[in-house]
Formats: C-alpha cells, sequence, structure tokens
C-alpha cells in the first residue's frame, strides 16, 4: 500500500494507469487485453485521447490506417483480424496518450518496473522448466531445452519466442541502465546498482537459452552493440563486434553447442515453406492484403504449415496490409523518424537514442526468421521505448510546431 500511494504522490492518473498498463504486460495476453482496453476507454471517457490525436502531427493516419485493415479484414471474413484491428487502433492511440504524459520520473519509474518484473518472469520460467523435465521424468538437475514448443519455457508470455523477445528487451533495458551509471566515470558512484543490474542480466540470460530462441541470439548482439555506438562508446562497439565475430566462429566449428542443433535444417525449411505460402498470396492480394493474422487465415487454402503469421518482419506487412496499407500508414512512422532524428541531433541524451535505435535493431535482427514484434506484450512495450524521443524535446517540437 505504501508503494502505490507513492505513486499517486508522484504521478497523475493518466501516468499510474501507464504504469498499471505496464506491469499487466507480464500477466496471460488475455488479461493484459483486458486490462489495457479498460485503461484504453477510461481515457476515451476522460478526453485523453481526442487531445492526443489533436496534438500529435500525422496521428489522422493511425485512423485511416485501422478503418482500412479492419474493413479489409471484414471483406474477406477475417475476424481475427479485425479484433487485431481494433488491437492497433487502441495500441497507437495508448502511445499518443502516454506521449502527452511522457516524463523522465515517468520512463524511469517504468523502466525500474519492467526490471523488477523480469525477475518475477524469470523466476516463473525457471519453476515452468523444472516441472517440464519432471513430465520426461529426469530426477535432479539437467540443463536440456526441447525442440517441441510446449517443452520450452515462456513465462507467461505464450510462447518460447516471445518470452525470448522480451528478454532481448529486458537485457537491453538493464544495459542502458549500465551505460548511464557508467556515464562519466560514475561507475564508483553506482556500484551497488550496477551489481543488482548485472545479476538481473544473467538471470535473464540463464532464461533466454532456456526459451532455446536461436534467434533471439544475434538480434541482442546486434542490438547491444548498436547501442555502444549511438552511445559514442566506440572502442566498446569494437570489442563486442570482435567477441560476436569470435562467438559466430565458435558455433561454427563446435555447431553441437547452438541450441536446438538437431533441428536446425528442418526448422529452415518450415521458415521456407511458410514464406512461399505468403508470398504466394501476397502475389494475388498485393494492394490491400486481407487484415491481419492473414497467414493464419489462407494457410489451409495453400496446404501450408500452421502458424500465426508468415515469421517475417517484411513479409508479414506487405501479407496483412498490401501496399496500399502500408502508404497509409507511412506518414505517421516518417513522423517518427523524423522525431527521433531531431532528438539524436540534439544530443542531449545519447543514451536514450541508443537504446530507441537498439530496440529497432533487434526487431528486425530478430525478425528475420520470426515475427515476436507481432504480440501484445512485445508490441506495448517496444511501443512505448520507440515513442520517448518526446522526453527531451521542447514543448513546441511536441505539439508539432517545428
Amino acid at each position: 500500500m505504501d508503494i502505490i500511494k507513492n505513486l499517486k504522490s508522484r504521478f497523475d492518473s493518466v501516468q499510474c494507469d501507464f504504469l498499471i498498463a505496464i506491469a499487466a504486460i507480464f500477466l496471460p495476453f488475455y488479461i493484459t487485453v483486458v486490462i489495457h482496453a479498460i485503461i484504453f476507454f477510461k481515457w476515451i471517457k476522460q478526453g485523453e485521447v481526442k487531445k492526443g490525436y489533436e496534438e500529435t502531427k500525422r496521428s489522422k493516419y493511425i485512423i485511416f490506417f485501422s478503418a482500412l485493415i479492419f474493413l479489409t479484414s471484414v471483406f474477406y471474413q477475417n475476424w481475427p483480424g479485425a479484433g487485431v484491428s481494433l488491437g492497433y487502433l487502441m495500441l497507437y492511440s495508448m502511445t499518443l496518450v502516454y506521449r502527452r504524459h511522457a516524463s523522465e520520473e515517468l520512463f524511469d519509474t517504468m523502466l525500474n518496473i519492467v526490471i523488477g518484473l523480469s525477475v518475477f518472469a524469470a523466476v516463473w520460467a525457471i519453476i515452468e522448466y523444472i516441472f517440464i523435465l519432471r513430465q520426461f521424468d529426469l530426477e535432479g538437475w539437467y540443463l536440456v531445452v526441447f525442440n517441441a514448443p510446449q517443452y520450452r519455457t515462456n513465462a507467461m508470455f505464450f510462447n518460447a519466442n516471445y518470452y525470448a523477445m522480451m528478454i532481448e528487451f529486458f537485457v537491453a533495458i538493464c544495459f542502458y541502465k549500465f551505460l548511464k551509471y557508467t556515464h562519466n566515470h560514475g561507475f564508483m558512484n553506482h556500484i551497488k546498482e550496477i551489481v543488482i543490474i548485472g545479476l538481473i542480466t544473467l538471470l535473464n540470460l540463464f532464461c533466454l537459452y532456456l526459451t532455446g530462441c536461436r534467434t533471439a541470439w544475434p538480434a541482442l548482439a546486434g542490438g547491444l552493440a548498436i547501442m555502444l555506438l549511438f552511445n559514442r562508446n566506440y572502442k566498446s562497439f569494437g570489442g563486442i563486434c570482435a567477441v560476436g565475430a569470435a562467438g559466430v566462429g565458435f558455433f561454427i566449428a563446435k555447431p553441437q553447442y547452438i541450441p536446438r542443433m538437431s533441428n536446425i535444417v528442418k526448422y529452415l525449411g518450415v521458415r521456407k515453406h511458410i514464406w512461399e505460402v505468403a508470398i504466394q498470396n501476397i502475389k494475388t492480394h498485393f494492394l490491400f492484403g486481407e487484415g491481419p493474422m492473414t497467414y493464419w487465415h489462407i494457410y489451409a487454402q495453400y496446404n501450408g504449415h500452421p502458424t500465426q503469421h508468415s515469421h517475417n518482419i517484411f513479409i508479414d506487412p506487405v501479407l496483412c496490409f498490401g501496399i496500399i496499407g502500408l502508404l497509409v500508414i507511412a506518414p505517421f512512422f516518417i513522423e517518427n523518424i523524423k522525431r527521433l532524428y531531431r532528438l539524436l541531433r540534439t544530443k542531449c541524451n545519447p543514451t536514450l537514442v541508443a537504446l530507441i535505435v537498439g530496440y529497432i535493431v533487434m526487431i528486425y535482427i530478430h525478425g528475420l526468421l520470426d515475427y515476436t514484434i507481432f504480440f501484445v506484450s512485445t508490441g506495448f512495450l517496444f511501443a512505448m521505448i520507440v515513442s520517448l524521443s518526446l522526453i527531451h524535446i521542447s514543448e513546441p517540437t511536441r505539439l508539432g510546431m517545428i
């Protein structure tokens, strides 16, 4: 109760709602959606959503895009896609509200909540892993990563690959904290915090191994490396690149140490088949797609592998939204890129820029073989982090005036 009172004394009602929304992403996704919907409708009633659209340049394209993909989904009777279309509208709208109330204190509190709850998720994942071992009548402690999805730990994030991307985000936040603590030779002033962050990082990396997600490791390495580059830690950037190259060489020489190596050929074959099915449908629906979750809607028509999406961040948006859909939402994303560039140009917080760019790099590297950003928890956390470019921008710019 004291914690709740403290938060209420430091933040306004909308900011407290946002912290609840952040904490909710650690619950099963269907509970998360309900909590987010309650908060979203509360903000509509309070007029916060309307103000968010009025004060954010190019935000009207969110409404156009959401309406277009909803109508497309209904036209093709893609009912899950119609539901997800409304989810997109809610997510983007909540982002606009968050931008109006963002502050450094709110941002720091959000990161602390995410890091703290990542420990809870890790403990849950380890307990889950112990029960998985018991299903195979394995006594004692074994470090075994199974191929079947149902035998890979997910810590309530629906499946292991989604949890793996969440861990990438957790570790990037810890790395961001480390860079902040060591800024201007402040290492000795934050020994306690650095040790805690280091232990949480190691715990999350251990759980990343338990997920058996191979794609997450190069994505994480690439994201952390780019964070060093944008934070102007050039020597450390060179060092991590060298370590990464050595790691690649080691695993090429000793592939048996790669988790789930035994099924990697089958894994790539399944991905190839999924992409072929997706491309076949793109050829006939390249203008508008068939709405979100198109692959889930059409895979049976092509005798495709049953799954929710096409497992590629470059293919799936074209498959679902078509060229027209992507062009409709493009002005909003271009405006966000311009905003990030303004923050980069001011040089007022290179570490924040590093975190944002690191997140973007991670989702695109991971997205080459999977589409794990297409999930409630990963999508919400990513959207909130990349929206933070407003924190250090002057008020006229926040209102879209320059």
